[in-house]
């Protein structure tokens, strides 16, 4: 068969490279915006407001638009090239475009008159007034900003359907460096609302990079795309189950900066970075991958090819474990290094340092589980199965925020904090190990765990590795890094944790590889 053909499985590793630098661009640019943000602000009250302005605009992004992107029009989309050609499927685009624009721009104009209740009601919480009142002034200014990435959401899509990765991983670049801007040029007039402004500059590059190379595809926007737009209805179908899950999800997310709000002045905001670092190697494996791999298994599912899907569905997964497993655990060792590199400068002090720490280990615990979950979703809606995901995902949401509520309850602020962070790591492993164990169960060509030994033996490895040597280790720096002597230091640790995790993923590589071989030998005796 064609599909087993090295051609197609090169182009998909291809354009897994293309995406997976993209991303790893724009995770660090994302790091780098942030040592900005940090060394201007630290984690004083105007960061904390910054970072709970954003919750619910992301929410009226990721639930009118993100989950009809996302989940339900790529397969439907993929369907409508199969059968009738390129131009239904951009009707198709086209129609969503026009039914979900309006919506955007209503929703957002209820927000911007009720910002201030909205934000005492949700993420500003435990603030005091007048964070309060900058959260909703904040939040009015982002409200443009859903519209502008809906809008180049859609434009992603189309372009990835159509296996065209590279300008959309460029606009999310541009993104960042609008934010980047912001942040080291405006905020020096503007303050805080700079940032804001940098964060409109790149929503609007990231839509306008992507207009040419959607002519390139022939790609025409259809004012007279409605209702009546053969495919809309499936992409209806598959979208309702996935904006209940997209709205729980986001309100998940809202609530933790709720509860966080109330450890005090900058818990907000070190969980902010915390998080940013995480989404680094995630950025880099798990959502590189699951971009790539979307598209392909929709169009295997719309062919047909149900056991070729079983085996790239298999090679995704086990590719992503090979790699975020061992960044799991080395990031956890690694946490006060990549605090002390990356933010300990400027208003960004050693207190400031032990809160952010705390989160960065809470949320490294669940790099692998929230890196394999975002894979196994992405199977779930290419096979057209938007329920699993969702009940399984909303279980989650529901174990983190009991879990998380009932343990920030007591301690002081690092302690809560790397509570609730730890929390959302159990939680995201949770999904992620019921969502396999479901996938393996229904679909016998998905498998996932052969020769699982030799992971348990380069982990275990790199955790004996760490936990002995470590402690024989000089002292980090407790400071902001001055002296040759420091960075020393600090080059010292890099190299000992690099180390470790060449070890580590040299050992889950070699798994991966000896399943690959497996997995041919069974191709070559099947075609046999």
């Amino acid at each position: 068969m064609t599909t087993n053909s090295p051609a197609p499985r090169s182009r998909a590793l291809f354009n897994t490279l293309i995406v997976a630098l993209g991303y790893l661009a724009s995770r660090v640019l994302g790091v780098v915006r942030d040592m900005f943000i940090t060394a201007q602000f630290g984690t004083s009250p105007l960061v904390d407001a910054y970072r709970a302005a954003f919750a619910i605009p992301d929410l009226l992004y990721l639930v009118v638009a993100g989950g009809a992107l996302g989940t339900a029009l790529i397969p439907v989309f993929q369907q409508r090239r199969h059968d009738a050609g390129n131009d239904e499927a951009g009707k198709l685009a086209s129609s969503v475009l026009n039914l979900m624009l309006p919506c955007l721009v209503s929703i957002s104009v209820v927000a911007w008159i009720w910002a201030l209740p909205l934000v005492q009601l949700t993420t500003a919480r435990g603030f005091p007034l007048a964070t309060q009142q900058l959260t909703a002034d904040l939040m009015r200014m982002l409200l443009l900003q859903p519209i502008l990435l809906g809008i180049g959401g859609i434009f992603k899509a189309v372009l990835e359907a159509h296996e065209q990765f590279s300008i959309p991983t460029l606009g999310s670049n541009l993104y960042n460096l609008g934010i980047i801007f912001g942040a080291a040029v405006l905020a020096r007039w503007y303050g805080i609302h700079g940032v804001i402004y940098g964060v409109l500059i790149g929503a609007a590059a990231f839509t306008l990079i992507q207009i040419p190379a959607l002519r390139r595809v022939t790609w025409r926007y259809a004012t007279n795309a409605w209702l009546h737009t053969v495919g809309l209805v499936d992409v209806g179908k598959l979208l309702l189950p996935r904006l209940f899950g997209q709205s729980i999800w986001q309100i998940n997310l809202a609530s933790m900066i709720a509860i966080t709000s109330s450890f005090g002045v900058g818990a907000v905001a070190a969980a902010g970075y915390a998080m940013q670092v995480m989404l680094l190697p995630h950025g880099l494996v798990g959502l590189s991958v699951g971009t790539v791999i979307f598209p392909r298994l929709s169009r295997l599912v719309a062919r047909g090819e149900q056991a070729q899907f079983g085996v790239e569905a298999s090679l995704a997964l086990q590719s992503v474990l090979a790699v975020a497993l061992p960044a799991s655990v080395v990031l956890w060792y690694a946490a006060e290094l990549v605090v002390l590199v990356l933010y300990q400068r400027g208003s960004f002090d050693a207190a400031s340092a032990q809160l952010t720490v705390a989160a960065l280990r809470g949320y490294a615990l669940g790099l692998a589980g929230f890196s394999v979950a975002e894979i196994a979703v992405r199977i779930w809606f290419a096979l057209k199965n938007t329920r699993v995901p969702v009940i399984v995902g909303a279980g989650a949401v529901a174990l983190n925020l009991g879990l998380g509520w009932w343990l920030s309850q007591t301690g002081s602020p690092i302690e809560r904090l790397s509570a609730t962070a730890t929390v959302f790591s159990i939680a995201n492993t949770v999904e992620a190990v019921v969502l396999l164990w479901w996938l393996m169960r229904r679909y016998a060509s998905i498998r996932i765990f052969d020769k699982f030994w030799m992971w348990l033996v380069g982990i275990g490895g790199m955790v004996v590795l760490l936990q002995v040597c470590t402690p024989f280790l000089p002292g980090l720096p407790t400071h902001n890094l001055h002296s040759s002597a420091d960075w020393l230091r600090v080059a010292l640790y890099a190299g000992f944790y690099g180390v470790c995790g060449i070890w580590g993923i040299g050992w889950c590589s070699q798994w991966f590889a000896l399943l690959r071989a497996t997995r041919r030998r069974a191709d070559s005796n099947l075609s046999a």
